[in-house]
């Protein structure tokens, strides 16, 4: 059998060299057509605060988790068998407090700057 070329003009053809003012003129009717999705605010309503809260208890539970995880890992490698977990618990409990701390102090400086942003327009 021989070679079989198919050769598509009109609407679905596609050529290797486009029109550049076809493309053009595309582009300016998808950005007239185009809407721009509405945004929702966050933390509006009842449970507003709740993103913030459950990034900090995700943290203080990580902070935790690896304190322990570590901690059976020293024990089972050492044989000092309740000695490692307690420490890193208390490490990792630290460590998860302070990073806590810290998503709180940035929640609070949006916060703060949201209420000043607020009272400064009309």
């Amino acid at each position: 059998m021989g070679n079989l070329v198919l050769h598509m003009e009109g609407r679905g053809a596609m050529s290797e060299n486009p029109d550049p003012d076809r493309l053009k003129a595309l582009a300016e009717k998808l950005k007239a057509v185009q809407v721009e999705p509405e945004r929702k605010k966050h933390n509006s309503g009842k449970f507003g605060g709740a993103g913030p809260a459950w990034q900090m208890i995700v943290e203080l539970t990580t902070g935790m988790a690896i304190g322990v995880i570590l901690g059976l890992a020293l024990d089972s490698w050492t044989g000092l068998a309740p000695l490692f977990v307690v420490v890193f618990t208390l490490l990792g409990f630290a460590a998860g407090v302070r990073v806590m701390i810290q998503t709180a102090a940035v929640h609070q400086k949006k916060v703060d700057a949201a209420a000043l942003e607020k009272k400064q327009k009309p």
